[in-house]
C-alpha cells in the first residue's frame, strides 16, 4: 500500500525541482545573455514484490543542463555594447579568476579599463585588460573584435569557446566558470547590439501552469493515499468482535 505514496513523493520532488528551474528562467527572461536551464528525468524501475512482474517506477531528477541556443539580438546604439554572433564567450577577470559571459554590456572604468556592467575587466585575446584612452570621440569594434579609438588600434577582445559547454558552471552576474578555453575562430562581434535571453516567456509561463496543476494533482493523490493508509491502520487496530 505504501508504494503509491513513494511513487507520488518521487514525482512531487521532481515537479518541485522543475518549478524552481522554470521560475528561475522566467525571472531572467530580461537578463542580457541569459541561457535557460532545462531538466532531464529518468524512470527508475524497482521490484515491489517477489515476482518479476511486480514493479514500480520512480521519477528521478537526473540532471540540469543549459540550453545553448543563442537568444535574439537587439540594437542599442551604444558603441560599447557587443553581442556575439556564433559559438563564443567573452573573457573577463574577476576576484575568483577568469570567467566567461555572453553579456556584452561594457563601459570605461575610472581607471580607464574596459569593464563589464558588473565592473569586471574585459580581457583581450592574450588575457590582459584593455585600456581605453580618455577623451576618445569614437570607439569602433570590428567583427573580429578589434577595438580602435579614433582610428588608432588598441586591442582585440578575447572571445573563446568550449568543446563541452555543458561542463561550464553557472555563477552570479551572468558569469560561467570552465577550464580549457579555445579560440572561437568562427564567432563574430556585433557592435551596438546585445543578446537577449533565450527564454520564451509564453512557453515558460504555460509550462509553469502545467507543472503547478501536476504538482497539485500529485499532492492530492498522496493525501488520499495517506488517508487510506490511516484507515487501514485504524481498522487493523480494532479488537475483533466477540474476542
Amino acid at each position: 500500500m505504501e508504494n503509491p505514496l513513494y511513487i507520488g513523493l518521487s514525482r512531487q520532488i521532481a515537479l518541485r525541482r522543475q518549478l524552481e528551474v522554470v521560475a528561475n528562467n522566467i525571472a531572467n527572461m530580461n537578463t542580457v545573455g541569459f541561457r535557460a536551464d532545462r531538466m532531464l528525468f529518468e524512470a527508475a524501475i524497482e521490484r515491489a514484490g517477489r515476482k518479476s512482474t511486480e514493479e514500480v517506477a520512480f521519477t528521478i531528477d537526473r540532471a540540469t543542463y543549459t540550453d545553448t541556443q543563442a537568444g535574439p539580438m537587439r540594437q542599442t546604439g551604444n558603441p560599447l555594447d557587443v553581442a556575439i554572433d556564433g559559438d563564443g564567450w567573452l573573457r573577463v577577470d574577476t576576484p575568483e579568476g577568469e570567467r566567461f559571459t555572453r553579456d556584452g554590456r561594457m563601459a570605461r572604468s575610472e581607471a580607464g579599463q574596459l569593464v563589464t556592467i558588473s565592473g569586471h575587466a574585459v580581457l583581450d585575446d592574450g588575457g590582459l585588460p584593455i585600456d581605453l584612452p580618455a577623451e576618445t570621440a569614437a570607439i569602433e569594434i570590428s567583427p573580429e573584435g578589434r577595438i580602435s579609438a579614433d582610428g588608432a588600434p588598441l586591442a582585440r577582445i578575447g572571445v573563446v569557446r568550449f568543446a563541452d559547454e555543458q561542463s561550464m558552471t553557472r555563477q552570479a552576474d551572468g558569469l560561467f566558470a570552465s577550464d580549457q578555453p579555445q579560440q572561437a575562430a568562427g564567432a563574430r562581434i556585433v557592435q551596438g547590439m546585445l543578446e537577449s535571453a533565450n527564454v520564451r516567456p509564453i512557453v515558460e509561463m504555460s509550462r509553469m501552469m502545467e507543472l503547478t496543476r501536476d504538482y497539485q494533482s500529485v499532492t492530492k493523490m498522496i493525501e488520499e493515499g495517506q488517508e487510506l493508509l490511516r484507515g487501514a491502520i485504524s481498522r487493523l487496530g480494532r479488537p475483533a468482535q466477540g474476542a
